[in-house]
């Protein structure tokens, strides 16, 4: 028996959703949409990672700033989970309210699992 990341529940979705109920037309007006928020998605990284860095005083490299990005965003759409993208402001407000150590960084990421999946 081999321990499988994903439960019964995350396939649900291709039980109950039947493909010829959806509006293909509504899909295809929206790529527009999908499209700017990519974009947006691409440059919110080099714009924010220096922005942050220089109002912190901090060193970044941003190398590390994207890989870490790519592979969190596969992750999260592996997963079924939302795209990360860094808010400027609530980032600084992490940094400068003593969010510098590795312990706030999990505190933080556990209480948003906890939050976005609810607690057993």
């Amino acid at each position: 028996d081999t321990t499988f990341i994903f439960d019964a529940q995350v396939f649900d979705v291709f039980r109950i959703i039947h493909f010829s109920t959806i509006s293909w037309t509504a899909v295809v007006k929206s790529l527009w949409t999908i499209l700017g928020l990519s974009c947006f998605s691409v440059v919110n990284v080099p714009i924010n990672i220096p922005a942050f860095a220089n109002t912190c005083k901090v060193d970044v490299d941003m190398n590390n700033e994207l890989i870490a990005h790519g592979y969190s965003n596969i992750l999260n759409g592996l997963l079924g989970g939302i795209q990360n993208v860094m808010t400027y402001s609530v980032s600084v407000l992490f940094y400068k309210s003593g969010g510098r150590s590795k312990a706030a960084q999990v505190i933080m990421v556990f209480g948003l699992v906890v939050f976005f999946r609810g607690v057993p």
